[in-house]
């Protein structure tokens, strides 16, 4: 009969079973620190992109804000160089183009964010009329959850006399964000002297 050979184990070294049940221990903890590193990354990606949105949306809103305010200024300008009514209006995408321009928005609470009209008003009515003169048209604004004036009237205008001064549409107007996130959207405070200010949605114009 052979010898009996001897077991393997017997030739291993003491420590060889230590170092493996290290390496394991290592694993485990390697696989630990990767998920909590993970999940931190995932947080930290998701309080980013919420951050970037809310950046993106106040952007938006300034954007738009600018857009009708300089349509203001304009309008304004125009009535006094021109010595004209000057009306300034939200365009209504359903009704048929008037000389291949939307006419105004009747309605009360009609939405800005489809655009306007810079005109002068020849017959004096508050309507683009065919005999009309256009100035400016602005197309629809993107990135808005809804542009909303308040005039305490029933037709939603900013109307300028020659002089400058309002006839009608001090107001305020509200622009809400993509999201209608009240807290990254701005008013616009309009007075009589045809001025406007820019203020949070939560304050008063009146103040």
């Amino acid at each position: 009969m052979p010898p009996s050979l001897p077991r393997f184990a017997s030739r291993l070294h003491p420590a060889a079973g230590r170092h493996a049940a290290s390496r394991k221990v290592q694993s485990g903890f390697k696989l630990l620190e990767l998920s909590v590193t993970l999940t931190i990354m995932a947080v930290l990606a998701s309080v980013g992109m919420s951050n970037w949105t809310g950046l993106t949306e106040k952007e938006a809103v300034k954007g738009q804000v600018n857009a009708l305010i300089g349509a203001m200024r304009f309008a304004r300008s125009e009535a006094i160089k021109k010595n004209a009514r000057v009306v300034i209006c939200p365009r209504d995408l359903s009704a048929a183009p008037i000389n291949g321009t939307y006419p105004c928005n009747t309605v009360s609470g009609a939405g800005w964010e489809n655009g306007w009209i810079i005109f002068i008003d020849q017959v004096a009515n508050n309507q683009y009329n065919a005999t009309d003169t256009l100035l400016k048209e602005q197309g629809t604004l993107s990135g808005s959850g809804g542009i909303i004036m308040d005039n305490g009237s029933n037709s939603d205008r900013i109307v300028f006399r020659n002089s400058g001064i309002l006839y009608f549409g001090a107001s305020n107007i509200t622009f809400l964000p993509s999201s209608r996130d009240t807290s990254r959207g701005a008013m616009v405070c309009i007075s009589m002297q045809g001025r406007a200010r820019v203020t949070s949605i939560a304050s008063n114009c009146i103040s």
